[in-house]
Order: C-alpha cells, then structure tokens, then sequence
C-alpha cells in the first residue's frame, strides 16, 4: 500500500493515496462477524440502490448528503487492517524522523476521532430504530447510524493493528514531492505523483486540515537524541 504525504497548497501537509491503493479484493475482506456483516450490508444496499421505487429514489438523495459528510480518509484507513506492507513516500525536504512522528500523530488523533464516533453512533442506531420505523419507506437515519457504528469500528481496528502491530512501513524520501499541490485556472487541485487527480480534488475539498498533525508538534515526538 503506497501512502503520499503531500505539501498542500495552502495550509499542512496531508496523508493521501490514490483509489487504486485502497481498494480491497475479496480475498482482503474481513472474516467472522465483521465480514458477515459487511457482506450483508452490501446486499441489502445493492437491492436498494437497484430499485426505482419513489422512497427508495429518496432515501438515496438523503444517504448521498449523509455519506458526504464523512473523512475523506476514511478508505486510507480502513486499508490499514489489510496492508501486507506499507510505503509512505514524502518531500524530501522533510526530514524522514518527522514524518515518522507525524504519521504517529495522525493514527492517534484518527483512532480518537472513530471512538468516539463509534460511541456516538452507537448510542443512536437502537433508538432511531426503535423510534422511526413506524415512518413509510426504509428507515434511511437508522441505517445510517448502524452503517457508520460499523464504519468506525472497522476502523478503530484498522489504526490498532497499524500502530501496534504493523505490517512493515518504509518512508521513502522523493524530490518530486516537494512540490506542493498545484490548484488550476478552475480551481481544481493535482500533482505529478498522483494518478487520479479527479479523486484528489474530491478529497481536498472534504478534508478538514484540522485532522493533520501541526508541523510545529513533530519535533516534541521525537526523541531529544535524535534531534539534530
């Protein structure tokens, strides 16, 4: 699995892979209870998509507003539980130590984020299933918040083995990804190494730079030793 740590335009660098890295095969599904479910999700959502009924056309415009408000590294991180290695290529520039850190950083700031979420929609999937099933039409809210209690525990999971059993991770330095972002007349963003641009621009509009470990924090996970 091939991870850039991309110079933004503006604002902090930011950890991104292409679509085709992050695409699981059958073979990397998940077994046992996870993957029962998964599978049973993903029946339940072709049927669905598949119908033209009047409510079923509904609850997928009101599903497609939902779904745009989730991390638009979600795929990056769900990869992880899967990863056979790990390949985080970065500027030059930056030196390897601080990416190690900020990529320590980001699984731990990430990790906090879905257990809480977890918890969150966790509480709410049995009530607004207890609560709106008596509405006509598929109870879009309550499959909402179960899809996304199972989305945040898949990857909780994820960032746990990535941290502390990973599978092995090189950091490779690369010139060419010292160059930043580039935004275009359009207003769209792209970069050499990336082969998808389209999926690149999708994700810097969605991303919260917040996620991002501050430059000015690296230096305080590295060991004073190392500090040179």
């Amino acid at each position: 699995m091939k991870i850039f740590y991309l110079k933004s335009d503006r604002g902090r660098p930011f950890f991104y892979a292409d679509p085709a890295e992050v695409r699981a095969d059958d073979a990397e599904r998940p077994a046992g209870a996870l993957g029962w479910i998964g599978r049973k999700w993903e029946g339940i959502e072709f049927r669905w998509k598949e119908s033209d009924g009047s409510a079923a056309q509904w609850s997928r415009r009101l599903w497609d507003r939902l779904h745009s408000w989730s991390k638009p590294d979600e795929p990056l991180l769900a990869r992880l539980a899967t990863a056979d290695a790990i390949v985080v290529r970065h500027p030059a520039a930056i030196a390897e130590r601080k990416v190690r850190s900020a990529w320590r950083r980001y699984l731990a700031a990430r990790a906090g984020s879905h257990w809480f979420w977890l918890a969150v929609d966790g509480f709410l999937t049995p009530i607004t299933g207890a609560v709106l099933w008596i509405l006509p039409g598929p109870n879009v809210v309550f499959f909402w918040f179960a899809y996304r209690a199972y989305t945040h525990y898949a990857i909780v999971r994820a960032i746990h083995r990535a941290r502390w059993s990973p599978p092995p991770t090189t950091f490779e330095a690369d010139e060419a990804l010292d160059r930043p972002v580039r935004r275009g007349d359009d207003g769209g963003r792209s970069h050499d190494a990336v082969a998808d641009p389209e999926a690149l621009r999708r994700h810097i509009e969605r991303r919260d730079p917040a996620d991002d470990p501050d430059d000015s924090e690296f230096d305080a996970d590295v060991p004073t030793a190392e500090r040179t």
